[in-house]
């Protein structure tokens, strides 16, 4: 295989593997808003942290979705370069606080039940 090709799939493995964290990430924020809507009491600790991980997720959706848009603008710039500043900066918060964030939310899960 050609470099070039190489480095499209890199590319490519990339955006689909971005697109995946980017959806559960998604889905993990509205499924910890939903906690809200039930009738279980949710201490102030549990509510801090509740917070902090929405922040993770927001954060890791924002950085997931400027990392995914780098993309047609390397394609056009002939530049698949899976190690370019403004593609791999902040595909990796994206991953970081994604992985973050849902630590946290399982830490709040426990204090919730804890509380119960």
């Amino acid at each position: 295989m050609s470099e070039e090709t190489n480095k499209a799939k890199a590319v490519s493995s990339a955006t689909d593997v971005m697109k995946v964290t980017m959806a559960l990430a998604t889905g993990t924020l509205v499924f910890s808003a939903e906690l809200l809507k039930e009738d279980v009491s949710i201490g102030l600790t549990a509510k801090v942290f509740l917070v902090a991980s929405w922040c993770f997720l927001c954060t890791s959706i924002i950085a997931g979705a400027l990392s995914y848009m780098r993309v047609p603008v390397m394609i056009s710039e002939d530049n698949l370069d899976i190690h370019d500043k403004l593609f791999s900066s902040p595909g990796r918060i994206h991953h970081l606080s994604f992985l973050v964030g849902v630590i946290v939310l399982g830490i709040t899960m426990i204090l919730i039940l804890i509380g119960k």
